[in-house]
């Protein structure tokens, strides 16, 4: 088992449906690094060309909103992370 990261179509550049991709990491950014490692594709639709979250996408762990500042948050074995994009309100 590992960390499911769970990438909502909005935030993607093609497709119709959202992506789900298991890795392993002790943090959030480990995961993520991994992720984009694993899937290279989905790079240019989570991170800006200084390797920096996209300011309108949002994370989700277990359910909870955390800020792109919080990328050492630690995560084990059995959570989610969620990326989802803003659109406003």
């Amino acid at each position: 088992m590992g960390i499911k990261i769970n990438i909502d179509k909005s935030v993607l550049f093609y497709g119709k449906g959202n992506v789900v991709v298991e890795v392993s990491g002790n943090t959030v950014g480990e995961c993520l690094n991994r992720l984009v490692k694993r899937r290279p594709t989905l790079k240019k639709a989570i991170f800006d060309e200084n390797d920096h979250l996209y300011v309108n996408n949002l994370l989700k762990v277990n359910g909870e909103y955390i800020s792109s500042n919080h990328l050492v948050k630690s995560v084990k074995d059995g959570d989610q992370i969620e990326i989802i994009k803003f659109t406003g309100g």
